[in-house]
């Protein structure tokens, strides 16, 4: 099976033994998936921000955020859900042209841009369900969407040391949100409403239950790319 071949790949590779006492049923997957992700909440990095090269995802805490974040917010800021003001006047050659996210990420990799302020819109704060605030940064918390996971296409038991996994993929449904569905459009993101997905759950002996531990997700018709899974897996022991 292709969609979990790269799933399962690395696993395999450092998997101390396969047998174990704990499996979880496609039932009761598909049952918490979908309960943890109609749960699921985005955020909107706002406040004082600064933009680095490979850095891990900046929160709501830290004033550093990664490139990913930036080009997110950039396309945030196209679909007009928050204004960037740069410091020290330093944006403003960037009325000039309409500047692509590439290239405004390279001005802040360059030192040409230095600093920014990042505020919600009021189109924004209609989707607000949170708003977290640390000094001179924060989080504006939106619904991300809503999910219903209907199929498992496959459903591994994994053990590693002593502790019990599955590695389970599913196909689902999604219907997204105005925050995350119009930053998508405007990036000109292809965020299908059919996907799939790799899921890597784990037992917990205390609660006697199986949590989510990692995912990662695609376009039905696209092949996943394992990052999410990868990181995870090799820090359990």
């Amino acid at each position: 099976m292709r969609m979990l071949s790269a799933f399962l790949f690395s696993l395999f590779l450092t998997a101390s033994a396969f047998a174990q006492t704990k499996t979880l049923s496609d039932g009761e997957a598909l049952q918490i998936i979908n309960a943890d992700w109609n749960a699921l909440t985005g955020a909107l990095w706002i406040g004082e921000r600064r933009v680095a090269e490979n850095v891990p995802p900046g929160d709501c805490k830290s004033e550093l955020l990664s490139v990913a974040q930036y080009d997110f917010l950039l396309n945030a800021e196209r679909a007009g859900l928050v204004t960037i003001r740069y410091w020290d006047g330093r944006g403003a050659f960037l009325k000039e042209k309409d500047h692509t996210n590439k290239e405004k990420i390279e001005f802040f990799l360059s030192g040409r841009m230095e600093k920014m302020t990042i505020i919600p819109t009021k189109e924004a704060q209609k989707e607000q369900l949170r708003l977290e605030i640390n000094g001179r940064t924060g989080c504006m918390f939106y619904k991300v969407g809503t999910y219903r996971i209907d199929i498992v296409t496959a459903n591994k038991p994994l053990r590693k040391g002593t502790t019990d996994l599955a590695a389970v993929a599913v196909l689902y449904n999604v219907s997204y949100a105005p925050i995350y569905e119009k930053t998508n459009t405007a990036g000109k993101v292809n965020v299908a409403n059919r996907r799939k997905a790799n899921v890597l759950f784990r037992f917990d002996p205390s609660s006697k239950r199986w949590h989510i531990l990692a995912f990662d997700a695609a376009n039905a018709d696209e092949e996943i790319k394992p990052v999410n899974i990868p990181a995870i897996y090799e820090r359990i022991h």
